[in-house]
């Protein structure tokens, strides 16, 4: 097999063998997009693992270790997924499956209307402060601070085995300090403040690229703007944290049991501007003390355009 980049040595292991390999064209997994390829005898295409279009039979598939051998076999590169372009590092880019949070106030809009100037200021140094803290204390970056929100990268500087798992602590985390936050400013008599969180994890293209101040560092992909489309989506669904599929797979089997019993299937979900995904919700605690009444929206599980 050929060298890897050194940042994706840590799930190389993963996809050693022929069954991990089809398991991973199954669930179209993103952290095997640069690990290997796999070609149809009967089209006679060679695709990435996360390719989508094709639904092959274990029977005519075979796996190669990168496009040259692929094509050494007479196979053709599939038009849609661009299998070449997945391995075609840059070197100033880095190609690589990470996991991306991004968390958002509920209503701050509303919020900041209501309160002096200076007080916004104080409000947001105080979140930013909190935010940044439990980031941190769960080993991810603060990549962007996005006003009364953030995003934040697990697998930034490398890619780890646990990124998945510790985005997902990471965004129960902020839940509940922000919870407790929120407590204490309604016993001061201030306004309460409730989140949201969206976990996604993919591949980004991570690099630099020219800036007002010089050269920025900026992390791309889908995988981003889906992360950006679940955080949207917890008013719908009446959730403090919405976490795709992908993120859920991508935790190892032992991790990934006490994180499910914290969350509930939600059904698939149309995201604006992405292809639907099938996601879990942790219930708003704020929303939830409204009473019994109020119901989570069933709609989403329909496939509803959220």
């Amino acid at each position: 097999m050929t060298e890897l980049p050194n940042l994706l040595r840590a799930v190389r292991d993963r996809f050693a063998s022929d069954s991990a390999r089809w398991q991973a064209v199954l669930d179209r997994d993103p952290r095997a997009d640069r690990i290997f390829c796999y070609a149809v005898s009967t089209t006679r295409i060679y695709c990435r693992p996360t390719c989508r279009v094709r639904r092959p039979h274990r029977r005519n598939v075979s796996f190669f270790a990168d496009w040259r051998e692929a094509e050494a076999h007479g196979f053709r590169p599939c038009k849609l997924c661009l299998p070449r372009d997945a391995v075609a590092a840059k070197p100033d880019i880095s190609v690589r499956p990470a996991a991306i949070l991004f968390a958002d106030v509920v209503g701050f809009t509303r919020l900041a209307s209501t309160l002096p100037p200076e007080t916004v200021l104080d409000f947001l140094a105080e979140l930013h402060e909190r935010l940044r803290a439990v980031v941190t204390a769960h080993g991810g970056r603060m990549h962007k601070s996005l006003g009364d929100g953030l995003m934040a990268v697990f697998g930034d500087e490398a890619s780890r085995p646990d990124d998945a798992e510790r985005a997902l602590a990471c965004g129960f985390g902020i839940v509940e300090a922000l919870s407790l936050w929120s407590s204490a400013r309604e016993r001061r008599g201030e306004a309460p403040v409730e989140v949201g969180v969206g976990v996604h994890f993919g591949m980004v293209a991570i690099g630099r690229i020219d800036g007002p101040d010089g050269r920025e560092r900026a992390i791309i992909g889908d995988a981003v703007n889906v992360a950006q489309r679940l955080e949207r989506i917890t008013r719908r669904l009446n959730a403090s944290m919405v976490v795709s599929d992908e993120a859920l797979r991508a935790v190892d089997a032992g991790g990934a049991a006490p994180l499910r019993s914290r969350l509930r299937r939600a059904g698939t979900a149309s995201l604006n501007g992405c292809r639907p995904r099938s996601v879990w919700i942790a219930r708003s605690s704020m929303r939830a003390r409204q009473g019994p009444g109020q119901s989570l929206p069933l709609a989403v599980a329909g496939g509803a355009d959220l």
